[in-house]
């Protein structure tokens, strides 16, 4: 183009933009060419949104003109120069949008362009243009607003797919995904489907509300889900619709589950468990809350209390600032309640935490309702109820809601042929990049050698074949599955010296995945997008990067906890130079002012909402339009000669005087004898209680006619409230755009999906993958992400379900807490296993490579370790048969239909006695660790803990149910001391006992380990009932957890003769016969005399025969601890 030209069309582009030379149609196509004509894209469109009238001249120019003429012509050429990768980075894609928006709304242009796609009219330019805009149309994240255009899309997708142009038969083939991706999951015939069971049940589970309305909380009947071999039968091109719905489904009635449990608590219909919220009663309707001015926040409606708030009646006004800004957890912000009116469930709502309105006297509370039902339920009971109560409930709704929201908005995805609809044996090869190919080479035919230099570390990677394997999966597999069973490396090793000389111990699944992602790293250009159920695996695999050489710079971590190490990977410490462009302020300020808008239609409706009174002309004039024999019924006849009827003492009667007689119970008087009054006796003989239904019937309506169109002006407020949050958050977008690592746990993945689907990650690692919900990683994957690296072992825990009904254990074939990576493994899916372990003396490791890991092998340093001071054997099982009680204040929620937690009095006491005796041959902190399964019993070593000495400080997930359970003030529970713990296996306790902080702990232990492991295995019954402890996985962790020594408790009767699980105990305890490992009692042995020993069967023995330790004889040496 001569520079002449381009110099006219840039004055054009400018003088229309900015408006000083409106558009006229002859100069539509001018104006388009100036568009097309920029070099810089981006800048171009800042350009076209900044300007005052940039966006409206774009959308005049393809309303003038909508004949195949201009189709083939300018519109192709704008709309191919849209088509830019580019384009879709700034703003988060939010400038693109914006664009689009103007162009299709109203639909004058769209309709007319796809009449003529219809009609065979475009040419090849334009039919690829219309692919692209529909298939940016089917994937708004709003399902509601793309609905109609997924509904166009149906009747061209043929023509799309069998296009001549490979552009177009793409773009055909990405419509058909997010098609099937949002259809509507298939029902079983002669099944119940979804929908109509109450206000919140809808066949389209992305019209759910993620909160439950007052209607669903109370029905009666079963929700709507389905069994995992129904979606495995499900036709290939429904298939993922419906897992995902599914995945939806189970996972909210999770939620559901615990609110319930919470509410029955709260109301007293459940004894066990303890309240922790608040119940705030006779709050007053005050307001509607949308925050100050400029600094807008989504809506609410704000309460006033009756009474003072606990732990604020004595402070002043300044005091109690000052107590809410350092309480964050005292009506903690984004808490959930439950809203009554008259008793009566009318709303779930979040708590926006308004410290200047909590701090007044009396205080005021601002509560958040979302949905159409549940704001309109609200607003209409709010109006006539007397006595307004909120109920606190402790559910973590936080941890459920991001996941949620995350399966309605997944528009597609690149890998859900191979996680569905894999039948090949053939696992699916990544691209890959030139620069691994020499790597990869090695891995496969040298796999022991060095590869420091290839992977250019300063320390020295010899891998085992079976590290060399699972790495070379991780590198080369779309999707790569990687076992690393108990005791393999976790850290980056020097040499296999170091690896025991350090107690770095384990097979290596950390390992592997720092080597999988510096491979990744260091020979492409990808983004890795890694993720992990818990911080504390987060911050290892990280600090594992960093060890491993991969620039701190390189690596961002979301979230607030973090380690020292991790912690200058964190957002706060970020540099950025993000500096928002016009067109991003222009967006801001259009938002802002459309906020202003809503937020004054709102405050109009609300206050006519609020001063409304329903009167009986209202009541008659409403009986007119909707219940017309009512009203003629109510009709005050006229007299023929035009007088006027008078009442009691001459006074003239009204048009309402016959309402007014109905409203009071009486009779129709001097009308009864009347044509109307007598042709509606029935009405005029209702009892009065019928009668006042009736009126509260008709108020209720006329409430609802005037509150309609509340929640349509509230859900658009709150919609620019999300847009403009999206603005907010650019600058955090750019940081993870410029970061080639990025690092979270699942809740945070989804949490700040937008910004990781803007950031478009390539790669997809998870650590702890036999842990996590599969819903977890599926709205961690973003729409490109084009390879997923799973690691875990599905053969420990599995993800924790509340509800055990929807669990693999109950068997009724939900499935929910079978994570994608057993699944996948289970259905046959090839995966890699790492082997060597340098946790477990070859005694121990023994056991579990009898019973579950047959391929694991010991390191060479696992052998020759000290024996077990103080004892003659360092694999011990205690027999007894003293009894089990419960504790019917706890129930263990993975304990299947178990009202009650169980606890054993007699191994509480031996576990006292063994830790003392420990302690008396050296042994500390860092050497011992105490196990049981059972909550009850983790109660009951705490209690008997304390009377010894100090009370045990619990770690969060321990004390969450102790505290829930109202056994534990939740300020005992953040206690800090040495660190010691307690738990039931996965939750810890910390304690501190004999100047010697000891491990107790269980389920919550999985992936921890000590030198010495104490377990309280507790089931002690003639039932031979030994509940969840059937799981071979709960054994699994129980077995594998030690390095040195391993000292269990229990009755060998119960758990070999139990009808569910006996012969997964009956192998052990063979195991352990065998080896001669079975005693009755604790086997002693003096250390200054090796000849005396001892078997303690109770605990009183180890004060009669080793009070201080060892045996009676004097010894020939002075002992000191």
């Amino acid at each position: 183009m001569d520079s002449a030209r381009a110099f006219r069309l840039r004055k054009t582009l400018d003088s229309v933009s900015y408006g000083r030379d409106p558009l006229t149609p002859n100069k539509a196509a001018l104006f388009i060419e100036a568009i097309c004509a920029e070099q810089d894209r981006p800048a171009c469109l800042n350009k076209l949104i900044a300007s005052k009238a940039g966006l409206d001249s774009v959308q005049a120019a393809f309303r003038f003109n909508v004949t195949p003429a201009f189709f083939n012509t300018s519109c192709a050429q704008l709309l191919g120069y849209l088509q830019a990768p580019e384009l879709k980075e700034i703003g988060g894609g939010a400038f693109l949008m914006e664009v689009i928006a103007k162009i299709i709304n109203p639909p004058i242009f769209w309709d007319a362009f796809r009449q003529a796609f219809a009609s065979g009219l475009l040419e090849i330019s334009a039919q690829i243009g219309f692919a692209w805009l529909l298939h940016n149309l089917v994937s708004l994240s709003d399902a509601h607003q793309s609905v109609t255009y997924r509904d166009q899309a149906m009747s061209v997708l043929h023509t799309l797919r069998n296009s001549s142009d490979i552009a177009i038969r793409t773009y055909g083939q990405k419509i058909k995904h997010v098609l099937e991706t949002r259809s509507v999951g298939t029902v079983i015939a002669g099944e119940p489907g979804p929908g109509g069971r109450h206000d919140n049940d809808f066949e389209d589970f992305r019209q759910i509300s993620i909160l439950p309305t007052a209607d669903e909380i109370t029905s009666a009947e079963r929700p709507f889900y389905r069994r995992s071999a129904t979606v495995d039968c499900d036709a290939e091109s429904s298939r993922f619709a419906t897992h995902i719905d599914n995945q939806f489904r189970l996972l909210r009635e999770d939620m559901l589950h615990e609110m319930r449990e919470e509410l029955q608590i709260a109301s007293g219909k459940k004894k066990k468990g303890h309240h922790r919220g608040m119940i705030l009663d006779g709050l007053e309707l005050k307001d509607l809350h949308c925050g100050p001015n400029r600094k807008r926040v989504k809506w609410g409606l704000t309460f006033q209390c009756r009474n003072d708030l606990p732990h604020s009646q004595w402070r002043k006004e300044k005091d109690r600032k000052k107590y809410l800004s350092d309480n964050r957890n005292f009506l903690r912000h984004q808490s959930m309640g439950c809203l009554f009116v008259d008793e009566e469930i009318v709303a779930f709502t979040t708590l926006n935490r308004d410290e200047e309105l909590l701090a007044k006297k009396p205080p005021t509370i601002v509560l958040q309702i979302e949905g159409e039902a549940a704001v309109n339920r609200a607003l209409l009971r709010l109006k006539s109820g007397r006595n307004i109560k909120l109920v606190q409930i402790d559910t973590a709704i936080f941890s459920f809601e991001p996941i949620l929201k995350g399966l309605q908005q997944l528009i597609s995805q690149e890998l859900s042929s191979e996680l569905l609809l894999r039948k090949e044996k053939l696992v699916k090869s990544a691209p890959l990049p030139p620069a691994l190919e020499t790597l990869v080479y090695t891995l496969r035919n040298h796999p022991t050698v060095d590869i420091k230099d290839l992977l250019e570390t300063t320390k020295s990677i010899k891998l085992d074949e079976s590290q060399a394997s699972s790495l070379l999966s991780g590198i080369t597999q779309s999707v790569s599955l990687i076992q690393g069973p108990p005791g393999i490396c976790l850290l980056y090793p020097t040499s296999n010296a170091d690896i025991i000389d350090q107690k770095i111990s384990g097979t290596g699944k950390s390992f592997i995945g720092s080597l999988i992602g510096k491979a990744l790293y260091g020979f492409t250009k990808q983004t890795i997008l890694v993720v992990c159920y818990t911080n504390h695996a987060l911050d290892d695999i990280l600090t594992s990067f960093l060890d491993i050489g991969i620039p701190e710079t390189s690596i961002v971590r979301l979230g607030g906890k973090s380690t020292p190490r991790t912690e200058p990977l964190t957002m706060h410490h970020q540099n950025s130079n993000f500096k928002r462009e016009r067109g991003g302020w222009a967006l801001m300020d259009n938002a802002n002012a459309t906020a202003e808008i809503y937020c004054q239609d709102f405050e109009k409706r609300f206050k006519r909402y609020k001063s409304t009174n329903i009167s009986l002309k209202d009541i008659m004039e409403y009986l007119e339009f909707e219940q017309k024999r009512f009203h003629d019924a109510f009709q005050v006849p006229r007299a023929d000669d035009g007088s006027t009827y008078v009442g009691k003492g001459g006074k003239a009667i009204d048009d309402l005087h016959l309402l007014r007689q109905w409203d009071n119970g009486r009779g129709a008087g001097i009308f009864e004898n009347y044509s109307t009054v007598r042709s509606a006796a029935d009405i005029w003989s209702m009892p009065f209680n019928v009668r006042k239904e009736h009126l509260a019937s008709w108020s209720n309506a006329i409430y609802k006619e005037q509150i309609d169109g509340i929640y349509t002006v509230a859900a658009a407020y709150n919609k620019v409230q999300d847009k403009l949050a999206g603005y907010r958050s650019e600058k955090d977008t750019q940081v993870l755009r410029s970061k080639r690592i990025i690092g979270c746990t699942t809740t945070a993945a989804a949490k700040y999906s937008d910004n990781i689907r803007a950031a478009s990650p390539d790669i997809l690692l998870v650590e702890e993958a036999g842990e996590i919900l599969e819903s977890h990683i599926l709205t961690a994957l973003a729409p490109q992400t084009s390879q997923l690296i799973l690691i875990g072992d599905h053969k420990q825990l599995r993800p924790k379900v509340n509800k055990y009904e929807l669990t693999v254990e109950k068997e009724e074939g939900f499935d929910l807490n079978v994570s994608l990576f057993e699944r996948l493994i289970l259905k046959g899916y090839p995966h890699a296993k790492l082997t060597e372990q340098h946790r477990m003396r070859p005694e121990i490791s023994s056991l579990v490579r009898e019973l579950t890991y047959h391929e694991l092998v010991d390191a060479p340093k696992t052998k020759n370790r000290p024996d077990l001071r103080g004892a003659q054997d360092n694999i011990i099982f205690i027999n007894h048969d003293h009894p089990e009680d419960s504790d019917p204040r706890l129930t263990d929620r993975r304990d299947g239909e178990s009202t009650s937690s169980k606890q054993n009095t007699f191994e509480v006491e031996m576990v006292i006695k063994i830790l003392k005796y420990l302690a008396q041959q050296g042994y500390g902190t860092r050497d011992i660790v105490i196990l049981t399964p059972y909550l009850g019993q983790l109660q009951h070593l705490r209690q008997a803990l304390k009377k010894v000495n100090n009370d045990p400080v619990l770690s969060d997930l321990d004390s969450f149910d102790l505290v829930k359970a109202g056994l534990v003030s939740a300020a005992t529970a953040e206690f800090g001391k040495q660190q010691v713990r307690l738990a039931t296996i996965g939750l810890s306790i910390c304690l501190a006992f004999l100047d010697l902080p000891t491990k107790i702990r269980a389920d919550n232990y999985q992936g921890e380990e000590s030198d010495i492991v104490i377990i309280s295995l507790t089931r002690s019954n003639e039932n031979n009932d030994i509940g969840f402890m059937f799981s071979p996985e709960r054994l699994n962790v129980l077995l594998t957890r030690s390095r040195d020594a391993l000292i269990m408790i229990g009755n060998v009767r119960t758990f070999e003769k139990s009808r569910k699980g006996g012969s997964l105990w009956t192998r052990l305890f063979q195991l352990l016969k065998n080896g001669k490992h079975i005693y009755e009692g604790m086997p002693v042995r003096c250390e200054q005399h090796s000849n005396r020993t001892a078997t303690l069967t109770r605990p009183e023995d180890f004060e009669l025969h080793c009070p201080d330790g060892g045996c009676m004889e004097p010894w020939q040496v002075e002992f000191t601890l």
